[in-house]
């Protein structure tokens, strides 16, 4: 999941309470009660209906969960509402509920925030893989989705699901409906990797409703992600090994980090390691250390030379400890894996072809290991198949904030510089040393003017220089 750093550390656990609809309820309609009541000025749950399957509008019905906090200044309160959308996909919004109107009290001064739970996610009706791993730990090895828990989940959620109904389309068409129904002329986004790419498709099928969007971590719609994913993260491994050759410390405590990391691939590749967890005999091989060292470079790769040394040493744990800690959302409550799963596979993976695959993976460390494990999950998988458009350029007005960090692997500059060029009333800022989500004093004053005004013209980036004003990229010495 991608967060803002700026109410990150202020998520704490808060108790929300949403109203149920009774069955009587139309589709369009919705009720809200108080909620999070700790909290300064007016906020209120909600729950907001509408159908599944929205083009032939019968069938099953979906309730929707959302909170509204409303301005707390009536002194120049305006119409429009600031909205969020996390990454993931499956990363849910309203989980972080008092974090995110707590760590945005300054834009909740004049405008309302509105947190919605996208269908398939969180509180609204979630599409999570959380049924036992029937091949046990052990299954979890090899790959990021073991084919009989695959089966087992699917199996579940087809009883209440149609797994083909879950797309980026439909969600932002979802939110439409509700901001229309909620009288919100108009929604100002931030959004964070996924996110990106839901607000560009909320652009085109609704452009007269979005005034403005902060994106962080943005990529273009034309740019599918996961297979471009390995060339992205090599040359993020290859960064921290030319950073830990010029500092001294690093340079003494991990020599010639690049050749020690290849000889522990070499070495998995021929033999995986067995380990026992939990009573149980586990494998763990190189796709297994690849998937492990994507995790830390989003945003830990400062610990990548220690975690080598360990492996070296024989102190295997810490790495797989890691990967089960990473690898975990595909079997808990709250990974919203189906959903994931179902937009993934329709916008994602579909459109790859075997070339492309080759010519993204070759020379890589991760190599076709991610990609294909996802391709395998996606041949089991329910998912929509889309027109040939849903890939090309979104081209729009809007004035927006382009955020993104020197080091990520996933969304790198030249992804935030492309969608920059897709839209001339945008501000492309690369902030030095920070890698998949940026955020500190300076970016939040960026996105509030921003957001204020509806106008990048007068924005400042200059304070990102500033060492302490984003997230640094150290090694660990």
């Amino acid at each position: 999941m991608l967060l803002p750093l700026s109410f990150a550390a202020a998520c704490a656990a808060q108790p929300l309470e949403f109203p149920e609809l009774a069955a009587d309820v139309p589709v369009g309609e919705g009720r809200v009660q108080p909620c999070l009541e700790e909290l300064p000025g007016e906020i209120v749950c909600g729950r907001f209906r509408v159908w599944e399957d929205r083009a032939a509008r019968r069938g099953r019905t979906l309730d929707l969960a959302f909170v509204r906090a409303r301005a707390t200044s009536t002194a120049g309160r305006q119409p429009d509402a600031v909205t969020f959308l996390f990454g993931g996909p499956g990363s849910s919004v309203l989980e972080q509920a008092a974090g995110v109107v707590q760590g945005f009290a300054g834009l909740r001064e004049r405008r309302d925030l509105l947190l919605v739970d996208l269908r398939g996610v969180g509180f609204s009706a979630p599409l999570d893989c959380d049924v036992p791993y029937p091949g046990g730990v052990a299954s979890r090895f090899g790959t990021l989705f073991p084919a009989d828990h695959l089966a087992a989940c699917r199996a579940e959620l087809e009883q209440r699901a149609d797994l083909s109904l879950y797309t980026s389309n439909h969600t932002m068409d979802d939110l439409d409906q509700l901001r229309a129904w909620l009288g919100i002329p108009q929604l100002n986004f931030w959004a964070g990797s996924y996110g990106v790419r839901e607000v560009q498709v909320f652009a085109r099928r609704h452009p007269e409703a979005i005034r403005s969007a902060v994106l962080d971590g943005a990529s273009p719609i034309t740019e599918v992600s996961y297979v471009t994913h390995a060339r992205g993260l090599q040359d993020a491994l290859d960064r921290i090994e030319a950073l830990c050759a010029s500092q001294s410390g690093c340079a003494r405590d991990y020599p010639d980090l690049s050749a020690r990391i290849d000889r522990l691939f070499a070495r998995l590749r021929e033999s995986p390691i067995e380990l026992e967890i939990g009573g149980a005999a586990v494998r763990f091989g190189a796709g297994d250390l690849g998937y492990a060292l994507r995790g830390l470079l989003y945003r830990r790769g400062g610990e990548v030379p220690w975690m080598v040394s360990r492996a070296e040493a024989g102190e295997w744990r810490p790495l797989v400890d890691y990967y089960l800690q990473r690898q975990g959302w595909v079997g808990e409550p709250g990974g919203a894996t189906g959903m994931h799963l179902s937009v993934l596979c329709a916008e994602d993976i579909a459109p790859v072809t075997d070339a492309e695959v080759a010519e993204q993976t070759a020379g890589t460390f991760l190599g076709p290991h991610l990609i294909d494990t996802y391709r395998r999950a996606c041949d089991a998988w329910p998912h929509a198949e889309l027109p040939a458009d849903f890939w090309q350029p979104v081209r729009s007005p809007v004035p927006a904030l382009i955020l993104s960090g020197e080091h990520d692997p996933v969304t790198p500059p030249s992804r935030g510089a492309a969608l920059a060029a897709l839209m001339p009333n945008s501000l492309h800022v690369v902030v030095p040393g920070a890698g998949h989500g940026v955020g500190g004093p300076c970016i939040a004053r960026l996105t509030g003017e921003l957001i204020e005004r509806a106008d990048v013209s007068g924005l400042d980036p200059s304070c990102v220089e500033a060492p302490s004003e984003h997230t640094e990229f150290r090694l660990l010495e």
